[in-house]
């Protein structure tokens, strides 16, 4: 595949937006979406932005993919997280929603981060009920029925949850 050259024959960029976002790539890795606002925000025009954005991806300079991936994987290696929260994330990051949906079924290991969070809660809070732990959960961005499957496998070590099928 042959890359577009984002220079015209005299060396001049063809979108004015060009060099204003190869600075902002050469100091952070940005999606595409952040790219195109912090353009937006400098002032430039919605054409030359989309230039810009265009060229860069040619020359991939930014690619999404690879961001939601060193990003799901950065956050995982610091704290269990469940898949909802990642998601959040990375839409909120501006990825695409299939691409995050796409990136995050790579990583595997959904019921050992969820296994990993309760561990980590139950050390720092030994007193908090079933109740409690599973609102901790969610707020970790597990889903429902992965909160409940984890919190009666641990009810069989800990002991009875007490009215847990109303839970809901």
């Amino acid at each position: 595949m042959e890359r577009s050259n984002p220079f015209d024959r005299e060396g001049a960029p063809k979108s004015p937006a060009l060099p204003a976002a190869i600075r902002l790539l050469s100091a952070k890795r940005l999606t595409k979406a952040q790219l195109a606002q912090k353009l937006r925000d400098r002032g430039y025009e919605a054409a030359a932005i989309d230039q810009a954005v265009a060229a860069c991806e040619a020359q991939r300079y930014v690619d999404d993919r690879t961001y939601a991936q060193l990003h799901v994987k950065s956050v995982l290696e610091r704290k269990p997280v469940g898949r909802m929260r990642l998601l959040h994330d990375l839409l909120r990051h501006g990825i695409d929603g299939d691409l995050a949906r796409e990136v995050i079924d790579e990583f595997e290991g959904d019921e050992e981060r969820i296994d990993r969070a309760l561990a980590k809660l139950e050390a720092l809070r030994p007193h908090d009920g079933y109740e409690q732990l599973g609102r901790r959960l969610e707020r970790q961005g597990f889903t429902a029925p992965e909160i409940a499957k984890v919190l009666r496998r641990r009810a069989q070590v800990r002991g009875r949850i007490p009215d847990f099928e109303t839970i809901e």
